[in-house]
């Protein structure tokens, strides 16, 4: 009879395992096998230890120690301990078993590194050497073994640049003592059968799957044999993402027990450094099945559907588009008296530039807006500027004269890429279509881009679509009633709670600083799995305060949390910004690179430095923003003309800055100029945030 519970492990405790020997791994194994039986103390092998809430168990295996928890019918295996003589009564301390309690809190120790003169520790030694018998055990290649068997000290061996954070850290975890206030924040693995780490070890598993809580597994099969789409809201790190990869197998499962041997699944998300991520998750996921899904961007489809009908395009980029509004702004022409057009070019010489760019290309092109009547009476949701019949002609004007100039060109933007290729297929002059679509992130798409995704699902019933207005990198243009008559999701719309990604800290520094730039204003209980330091936030003078800030804070921070550099990233404002910073940490004898989305290394052993646009969707232990000082809009007062203008700048500018705070798992730094008069660097509430004291 099998057990009725099943068991997951965190990768502290597989890789305390993969580093026994043979015999002692085989007792081991036999040890979790009874555990599955009945986990339950029994004053004996079986022991409660409770400290700080939470019930941590042990079950003596020889000379070795199995540390778990419960939580039916899961059991977590967390770690492995080897019993001498001397603990054999070991008392565990609050910092090994309890919550967040350094010897010295984090900010402390980033002042310390950080202040005048002072200069960071050395590294701490190698509590014993690395041997060749240990690499091996650990299943590390030999092509690594030579870089590692040289190392002496604990930085050395988190940074050591030629060998991959995956096999630095193993090697951590099996010489230093982790505190299990440290492994409970690690993932669970699930455990199919107790020989699979066996498995493993000889090369035969490749990976194990991510345990889904109960309250995403609940989604994963949500609604799926409904009538209609399916919509999954929820904040940064509820695991949205990891819901709608995990859809994807329940769709193939599906599509099998119902027949079908021949079906296309379509996997969107909203950036290329995303659909690679996403691709290997789910070939993880899916193996072989693999074949039946296609990963992709919106503009990536969009575009193949225009090779399709053999329209030949060429994306405008960003700087001869302003070129070419700047023109088309001053040689519209506009209509009515003489008075109304002297208020027209008024208007549009007072309108920020920007917004006047949005209104075009957000209202007028992504709704497919044909003519000055359509536009005079389309709502304009997410803009909290009113305009007037008299300005919308205005904007109409501009609008007409950009479009002649980007045909002249023969060119033109993505919006209209976007437009052109919803348009194709809803008139089935092309005829692709995919039994499911998967829309990963849909806040950041625009309503053409909307409509065609859901074109392109066969049935409403194949959509499936995940979104969180308040992370919205370009803000909330659309009302999901007003994009298609399909996306109607009346009691097929779910709400995830709990964070899984950010500390409480961190997750409460960022919504308090996101206040004004709030979107959805549903009431969501906000619920976090994970404590730590309160998220920092430090002013900076120039390059130099900021690089030094920048190094002390990422030391400070990998040392705590015991993470190679590579789990460390920076986000700016733009790629100039990036380069220079990585430049700047290079003087500190820190690896870092900028990497554009479209070609993100998240393997390489470096401080990654992204854009804050491009890190949507990602996450780092460890993150710092940065850079803003070297940017004119974040030093002066927003330069917009009206105070609705000026409030929806800010609001759009704030979300950008909250995507980038909740890219962070663990540890979060705000690098703030000194001398900026922009109120995006205002609202730092001290209950939140970590703020530097001015003397």
């Amino acid at each position: 009879m099998s057990s009725e519970w099943l068991t997951t492990m965190k990768p502290t405790f597989q890789t305390e395992w993969l580093a026994l020997p043979p015999k002692i791994a085989h007792q081991i194994l036999e040890k979790i096998h009874y555990l599955t039986q009945d986990p339950l103390p029994d004053g004996d092998l079986k022991k409660q230890l409770t400290h700080n809430n939470r019930d941590v168990y042990r079950l003596e295996s020889g000379d070795y120690r199995i540390m778990y928890t419960l939580q039916h019918p899961y059991i977590s295996l967390l770690h492995l301990e080897k019993r001498q003589e001397k603990t054999y009564k070991k008392e565990y301390k609050s910092e090994y078993l309890g919550g967040y309690s350094p010897e010295e809190t984090f900010s402390e120790r980033v002042d310390k590194y950080t202040h005048e003169g002072a200069t960071i520790p050395p590294s701490q030694a190698l509590p014993s050497p690395i041997t060749k018998k240990l690499l091996v055990n650990l299943l590390i290649p030999a092509q690594y073994h030579a870089d590692l068997l040289s190392i002496e000290d604990e930085d050395s061996l988190l940074d050591a640049s030629h060998v991959p954070d995956d096999y630095k850290l193993k090697v951590h975890t099996a010489l230093f003592e982790k505190p299990l206030s440290q492994v409970f924040e690690e993932a669970d693995y699930l455990l199919p059968e107790i020989n699979s780490l066996m498995r493993y070890k000889e090369g035969d598993l490749l990976a194990f799957l991510l345990k889904l809580s109960p309250e995403q597994e609940k989604f994963v099969t949500w609604g799926l044999t409904s009538a209609g789409p399916t919509l999954l809201k929820g904040g940064p790190g509820t695991g949205k993402s990891a819901i709608a990869l995990h859809r994807v197998y329940a769709l193939i499962r599906e599509f099998r027990e119902r027949g079908h041997d021949d079906f296309r699944i379509l996997f969107t998300t909203y950036t290329n450094a995303l659909v690679h991520s996403s691709e290997q998750l789910l070939e993880q996921l899916l193996g072989k099945d693999i074949k039946f899904v296609e990963v992709s961007t919106t503009d990536l489809i969009a575009r193949d559907i225009l090779k399709e009908a053999g329209i030949q395009t060429e994306i405008i980029d960003q700087q001869e588009l302003d070129d070419l509004l700047l023109q088309a702004m001053q040689d519209a022409s506009y209509t009515g008296s003489v008075v109304q057009q002297k208020a027209q070019r008024q208007f549009i010489k007072d309108v920020n530039f920007d917004y006047l760019l949005q209104e075009i290309n957000r209202v007028i092109v992504a709704n497919q807006l044909e003519s000055l009547e359509q536009y005079l009476a389309a709502p304009r949701p997410g803009r909290q500027m009113s305009l007037s019949a008299l300005q919308r002609r205005a904007v109409w004007s501009v609008h007409e004269k950009l479009e002649q100039l980007l045909a002249r060109e023969r060119k033109i933007t993505w919006h209209q890429l976007r437009t052109q290729a919803e348009k194709l297929v809803a008139q089935r002059q092309i005829t692709r279509q995919y039994e499911a679509v998967i829309v990963d992130e849909a806040q950041d798409l625009d309503p053409s881009a909307l409509r065609l995704m859901t074109q392109l699902c066969k049935t409403p019933r194949g959509l499936f679509i995940t979104a969180d207005a308040n992370q919205s990198i370009y803000g909330s243009h659309f009302t999901w009633s007003s994009i298609h008559k399909d996306l109607q999701f009346r009691g097929r719309t779910g709400i995830l709670h709990a964070n899984y990604r950010s500390t409480r800290e961190i997750g409460e520094a960022a919504q308090s600083y996101l206040q004004q730039g709030i979107l959805d204003s549903d009431p969501v209980e906000r619920e976090y799995i994970y404590n730590g330091p309160l998220p920092i936030v430090r002013n900076v003078n120039n390059d130099q305060e900021e690089a030094q800030l920048l190094a002390s804070f990422l030391t400070a921070a990998r040392r705590t949390y015991r993470l190679g550099i590579g789990s460390c990233a920076i986000l700016c404002p733009n790629e100039k910004v990036g380069r220079s910073l990585a430049a700047a940490l290079e003087r500190y004898q820190i690896e870092a690179a900028f990497m554009s989305g479209q070609y993100l290394d998240l393997k390489r052993p470096c401080v990654k430095i992204l854009t804050l646009n491009s890190a949507k969707g990602l996450e780092f232990p460890i993150v710092a923003l940065a850079g803003f000082h070297k940017v004119n809009k974040y030093m002066r007062k927003p330069s917009q003309s009206t105070p609705e203008e000026q409030n929806e700048a800010l609001a759009l500018e704030r979300r950008l800055l909250f995507v980038g705070m909740t890219r962070a798992m663990r540890a979060l730094l705000l690098a703030v100029p000194t001398t900026s008069k922009s109120p995006l660097f205002e609202g730092f509430d001290t209950r939140y945030w970590n703020v530097e004291q001015q003397t």
